[in-house]
């Protein structure tokens, strides 16, 4: 074997031991054994419904138990209460257009204003979806799909907690050993090299998802030694990483909108979920493209008299959902596209093999488990085997008449690209610098409030505390559509890519003046109402003078 086939072959299997193997042990659990035991019981087709709440699995994974169990329960009691509305408005085409909109814009807005990770919105609609397609038939009672959904939402939950009755604190374990290898990564580089950037902004993600891991686990402000330990092995890390971000020094200013010292927690959930109503906001603007996408599809697909509807407004939805620039939303609709008619074609060999209802089980089981595994690597091979999944789920394991379903669905499928495509080349093209404009003047103003703290020697306190972790979530925001705006619109961002930059290194400044602050700071008077009115000509439209920027971290430091 030559020394490139070697390399090739190690990659290979490193890549296979990555592989999310026990999340998707969990998730093929969590189908298998309900499906399972009401297939003994005789209700199979029960069995195929109560996948419905099976995908409750999905979520919360890497999570602290405090996290996990209350996140499932919201998801579990979400689904079923979507199965609800969904069967409820079984059969009524507009009323399945108007409740799929306002779940799909619900879901979205909710997952990303409370940065909850994937897979986000979108089985809230899928499972609406298919519980108002499959009652429509006239063989399954709305009562018995809401049912279904409840059975498998409530195995799933105890299974997705499976993995921490050996070790409750495996999730934090894991997030310090992620970010050790990243900030080691990062130390061992060159400040100047061409990777610094790129490790910079691994490290600091790591160490920010660590510092989350821990806060949800309760760790930071817990007495038990293993917490304390966690805690100071963390804050080692971190100071390791700051000493080597100075600023002035480092290649990024963002830092991930990370802090330089101490963890500021988290806010509550209610905050996060009002914050994000302050437009522009990536929520916001992420739940309306949604909404337009579903409303359009839907009508699109109501007058073409699909039976199927709901599909072309879920497709719609996976492409919009996870509000990200235009770039990668459009190489997500190709892969859904590519995705779907290979998961057509597995769902129309699957039909011609006219499995029995074990075989079914085992389809659906293995399927469950590969698309876990493949999500992370490859989005079209993952909707490759959502495609068969799913429509398997909406027909109760019924396989007659297949190419009609398969034509009927490639048709719905046209239609709710055709329609997430148009939206993000129309309508969100001029969504991203009016998004920059608001989250620069926010950073500022949030620098003005931290600011009013430290000369008011209040920084310590809760008050204080507030206005850091909010210029701190206002960087970490502003760092995200920045990205964004560089894609969607380069030639709008080129006039404020100084004054964002100039703004983040603002930030961190402040953040990092705050934590050394003890008392009352003469001096700063100047610079907050400098920041308050450096703010407010930013939401006007008018970028801060990078200079202007310059001097003022020279009076704060």
């Amino acid at each position: 074997m030559s020394e490139r086939a070697g390399d090739r072959w190690t990659d290979t299997r490193t890549s296979i031991r990555t592989l999310a193997w026990p999340t998707a042990a969990r998730a093929s659990a969590a189908i298998g054994v309900p499906l399972t035991t009401l297939t003994l019981l005789g209700h199979h087709e029960v069995g195929l419904m109560a996948s419905t709440g099976a995908f409750t699995v999905l979520y919360g994974a890497g999570r602290p138990m405090r996290y996990r169990w209350r996140m499932l329960v919201v998801v579990a009691l979400g689904f079923v209460l979507c199965s609800a509305l969904g069967a409820l408005t079984a059969g009524i085409g507009w009323a399945a257009i108007l409740l799929l909109t306002v779940i799909g814009a619900a879901a979205t807005y909710a997952t990303l204003a409370l940065r909850s990770g994937p897979p986000g919105a979108f089985f809230f609609v899928m499972v609406a979806g298919v519980a108002g397609f499959v009652p429509a038939q006239g063989t399954v009672p709305p009562a018995l799909m809401i049912a279904a959904t409840a059975i498998g939402a409530g195995c799933a939950v105890p299974i997705a907690m499976a993995d921490l009755l050996l070790n409750r604190a495996a999730p934090q374990a894991k997030a310090l050993r992620q970010a050790q290898g990243a900030v080691e990564r990062f130390l061992a580089t060159d400040r100047y090299a061409d990777r610094a950037k790129q490790h910079s902004a691994q490290a600091a993600a790591a160490l920010h998802h660590a510092w989350g891991v821990l806060w949800d686990a309760g760790d930071t402000t817990s007495r038990r030694p293993g917490a304390l330990a966690r805690v100071a092995e963390l804050s080692a890390l971190h100071q390791a990483y700051a000493s080597h971000m100075l600023p002035g020094s480092s290649p990024d200013p963002d830092l991930a909108a990370d802090r330089t010292e101490t963890p500021l927690g988290l806010p509550t959930t209610w905050r996060m979920l009002r914050r994000a109503l302050h437009a522009p906001t990536v929520p916001l603007d992420a739940a309306g493209r949604v909404a337009l996408g579903i409303v359009v599809s839907g009508l699109i697909a109501l007058t073409l008299g699909t039976d199927h509807m709901y599909w072309a407004m879920m497709v719609s939805a996976l492409v919009l959902y996870q509000g990200l620039d235009r770039r990668r939303s459009l190489i997500r609709a190709r892969n859904r596209f590519i995705g779907t008619v290979v998961g057509l074609g597995i769902f129309a060999v699957i039909t011609a093999a006219g499995p029995s209802q074990w075989v079914t089980v085992a389809i659906l089981v293995v399927l469950q488990g590969a698309i876990e595994l493949a999500v992370p690597r490859n989005y079209a091979v993952a909707v490759s085997m959502i495609t068969p999944l799913a429509l398997t789920i909406a027909t109760g394991g019924a396989f007659e008449g297949v190419f009609p379903v398969v034509t009927e669905r490639l048709l719905d499928t046209v239609v709710g690209l055709a329609v997430a495509v148009v939206v993000l080349l129309l309508v969100a093209r001029g969504s991203a610098m009016p998004m920059v404009r608001s989250y620069v003047a926010r950073v500022l103003a949030s620098c003005g409030n931290a600011l009013d703290h430290i000369g008011a020697g209040t920084v310590t306190g809760r008050a204080g505390a507030v206005a850091q972790l909010e210029l701190a979530l206002d960087m970490q925001d502003l760092a995200l559509v920045a990205g964004r705006a560089l894609t969607d619109d380069p030639e709008g961002m080129a006039t404020w890519v100084e004054s964002r930059e100039a703004t983040a290194w603002l930030g961190l400044t402040v953040l990092a003046r705050c934590a050394r602050a003890s008392g009352p700071a003469d001096g700063v008077g100047g610079a907050t109402w400098a920041c308050w009115a450096l703010g407010s000509s930013a939401a006007r439209g008018v970028p801060p003078d990078p200079i202007a920027l310059g001097n003022l971290r020279a009076v704060i430091r």
